[in-house]
């Protein structure tokens, strides 16, 4: 809501929207009712069908502008709140997410006992459509950027991170050219020429709904993953600390190995919908990505509906 000194606010919260969420208002209260009070909203409306209640909304809450976008893809509008953000942090909210009270201050704090860091990022829980918890999402157990870039331990969710404005500018910001996988595009550039550091608490609950579920087959995703990884591979080629390369080979083998896991898992899928055709797609798929780990899924799902069987049988 801005330091009482008229400075800017310190933290600049980006929201892209292109609708009016049934959320919208209970993501927006949770900037509110922060405990750290030193921070500003920048509604970015991104094509929403009710511009005019969009307005209403905004107008209700302290410190929120409303800025018109003219419906482009997601990275476009987060990028531009960036740009016009005035403060030294910058920090994104989905529109149908809730932050808890001490967010802020935890991760300010975080970053202000550590100016050599680009930004941290804090452990995530899954809530439902009627805000109950339903487990870790994301969990900051003392990972090293190795350990993220490798893929050994799963990237932070963007909503959960604070950036340092100038370190995100300074990588590049979003990629407008990936509709899919934008934001672990913008993780990968910040863990190879920045610094990011965890925090264990909970602070960011994603909600789950079924507006948001992605409908979109898990192949199409880790296609689009796969494209912006080999992309992330041109860059550390060049990078000084010869680790960055190889770190980045292994994510790239993780996702086929991942990938061939789950394209197994759609072939047999397909295979009880009655169409052979389409598991054999899949399951040859698989093999192209990683024979072993789509051998050991495929023995793995064969095994189990042995079992099955011969318990039907009993």
């Amino acid at each position: 809501m801005g330091a009482s000194s008229g400075a800017p606010p310190r933290v600049t919260v980006v929201m892209s929207t292109n609708r009016v969420s049934p959320y919208l208002a209970e993501a927006l209260a949770s900037v509110v009712a922060q405990t750290y009070t030193d921070w500003h909203v920048l509604l970015m409306d991104n094509g929403s069908p009710d511009a005019d209640r969009l307005a209403e909304i905004a107008a209700g809450v302290p410190g929120c502008e409303l800025v018109r976008e003219k419906g482009h893809v997601v990275s476009i509008p987060l990028n531009h709140g960036a740009a016009l953000a005035r403060g030294e942090y910058v920090t994104f909210l989905d529109d149908d997410d809730v932050w808890l009270p001490d967010r802020l201050q935890v991760l300010v704090d975080a970053l202000d006992a550590d100016p050599a860091a680009g930004a941290v990022y804090s452990s995530v829980d899954v809530i439902d459509s009627d805000g109950r918890r339903r487990g870790p999402l994301f969990v900051a157990d003392g990972e090293t950027a190795r350990d993220l870039l490798a893929g050994r331990y799963p990237f932070p969710n963007v909503v959960s991170v604070l950036y340092r404005r100038t370190e995100l500018l300074r990588v590049g910001g979003f990629n407008p050219a990936f509709r899919y996988a934008e934001d672990t595009d913008l993780t990968f550039r910040m863990l190879q020429y920045s610094t990011m550091i965890g925090v264990p608490q909970v602070l960011t609950l994603y909600r789950r709904h079924e507006q948001n579920v992605t409908k979109v087959e898990p192949s199409v995703v880790h296609d689009a993953a796969r494209r912006m990884i080999r992309m992330q591979l041109w860059g550390a080629e060049n990078h000084p600390d010869p680790r960055v390369l190889g770190d980045v080979r292994a994510n790239l083998a993780a996702l086929d190995a991942q990938d061939a896991t789950d394209s197994v898992g759609e072939g047999f899928a397909r295979l009880r919908e009655g169409s052979p055709v389409g598991a054999a797609q899949m399951l040859v798929r698989a093999a192209r990505l990683d024979p072993r780990a789509a051998a050991r899924e495929a023995w793995r799902r064969g095994r189990h509906r042995l079992a099955a069987r011969s318990g039907l049988r009993r």
